[in-house]
């Protein structure tokens, strides 16, 4: 039995009202009392979990009911006088459902409380790069709890719709899941149904990150600069002057917007002009964002660490080089923790063979880095950016192949504990899907 104690705990309320006749000196003239009965409400407890086109027939057990009518109504309003009601909600929230049964002079009372998710709610998406040259990027998606992948959740929403080739990157914004093919179309998703709300049929150039800045800006890095674009109407602006070759990440804080160039290095932007405030310098690799707000970035055999209030930055050496993402572009391998000033490394050693190994660097703690936080499986591999920490139940997710290319439509999803590096849970699913990249609606 569910425990009462639960978000959506049972309420339930059985009222038998009862009107007497006149009131007679003769016993023999008192009118019948009938009081219907509910014996079981026909969903357990009267309390379920469902998602958006989900079903459910609700089918009380009576007695004692004699000429019997009925009245369902769903947050107040009416819905059906049946004797048995199927719910199929069409948007997500919380329900109450009111069930009243009216028997002679008698009524009952039962009240159902339904909590409808999202198609997409409860887990996280899965970006997929698509196998090159002959099938498109998708997204999957994995919900918590679950043994299973769900498969092209994309491409099943969008009958006739595709993504682009090789996607790349994915990131949310107000519940909009913004997708980066590196060829092909920049495409906008609802995030609870993951039907198309927009897309950009070309970019300028070919595409890699997608950053917003607030709810009417968001930036689209290329192989050739960036690129203002209007969340509303979903146009782009002129190319941002002074940032010319590749441009991988970016991330937007209260202070600054950072962007990783392959050319010029890493910038700290103006966000009201888009002017370069101050280079870093070079960097291969970026961006993860620790609880305390310090930025971090990597190159070579070096993590970097910066203020994003007086853009001081700082250097921790790491014991192997990481492997730069330019050229052949992914997100790369370098997370943040969400609950402690932590960061995550891959250690790659290529892009065909992109290693077993999940380094944690607790900040302050050089020691931290001697041993690998988690190693996956022998015949495996990481792919794209391989991992990325879980906002919401402090876990980190993790990708993987089976070697040699051949196998790579083995696909493993690994679970760990972000904090102890313990394996939560394995989820292994076929298709060559080459994952690019975890992604989180928070």
């Amino acid at each position: 039995m569910r425990s009462i104690t639960r978000k959506f705990q049972l309420l339930f309320i059985v009222a038998a009202l009862a009107v007497a006749g006149l009131a007679s000196c003769s016993k023999d003239n008192q009118a019948e009392v009938i009081v219907p009965q509910i014996l079981a409400p026909g969903l357990q407890n009267g309390y379920d979990t469902i998602k958006v086109g989900d079903t459910r027939v609700i089918s009380p057990e009576l007695a004692n009911v004699k000429n019997p009518t009925f009245q369902w109504l769903v947050n107040g309003v009416q819905v059906s006088t049946d004797s048995i009601y199927t719910f199929t909600p069409t948007e997500q929230g919380n329900y109450t459902i009111s069930y009243k049964i009216i028997s002679g002079n008698s009524m009952a009372v039962f009240y159902y409380r339904i909590k409808v998710e999202g198609k997409f709610e409860n887990g996280f998406f899965l970006i997929n790069e698509g196998q090159y040259g002959v099938s498109p990027g998708d997204v999957n998606f994995y919900r918590n709890g679950e043994d299973s992948v769900y498969q092209y959740v994309f491409a099943r929403n969008n009958p006739g719709k595709t993504l682009g080739t090789t996607t790349e990157y994915g990131a949310f914004y107000n519940n909009r899941l913004y997708l980066i093919s590196k060829q092909g179309p920049f495409v906008v998703a609802d995030a609870s149904t993951m039907k198309e709300v927009g897309r950009i049929n070309q970019l300028p150039k070919d595409g890699n990150a997608f950053c917003a800045i607030n709810s009417n800006t968001g930036l689209i890095s290329t192989i050739d600069g960036i690129y203002p674009l209007n969340l509303q109407s979903l146009t782009l602006g002129s190319k941002i002057a002074g940032i010319n070759g590749e441009v991988g990440g970016m991330v937007n804080t209260s202070t600054y917007i950072f962007v990783l160039s392959e050319t010029s290095g890493l910038l700290a932007l103006n966000p009201s002009n888009y002017s370069i405030v101050k280079n870093f310098g070079k960097a291969d690799i970026g961006f993860a964002v620790t609880p305390d707000g310090t930025i971090w970035a990597a190159r070579d055999t070096y993590l970097f660490n910066i203020n994003p209030e007086n853009l001081k930055i700082d250097t921790v050496n790491i014991p192997f080089p990481v492997y730069a993402s330019w050229g052949f572009w992914n997100p790369g391998m370098l997370s943040a923790s969400t609950s402690e000033n932590a960061v995550f490394i891959g250690k790659t050693n290529s892009w065909l063979e992109e290693g077993r190994e999940i380094y944690k660097y607790s900040v302050g703690v050089p020691s931290s880095l001697q041993t690998p936080f988690i190693t996956i499986a022998a015949g495996t591999q990481l792919y794209g950016a391989g991992f990325r920490n879980n906002p919401v139940n402090n876990t980190l997710v993790v990708t993987s192949l089976k070697t040699p290319y051949a196998n790579n439509n083995q696909n493993t999803l690994g679970i760990y504990d972000a904090t102890t590096g313990a394996l939560k849970k394995n989820v292994s699913y076929v298709g060559f899907f080459f994952p690019a990249m975890p992604a989180f609606n928070r």
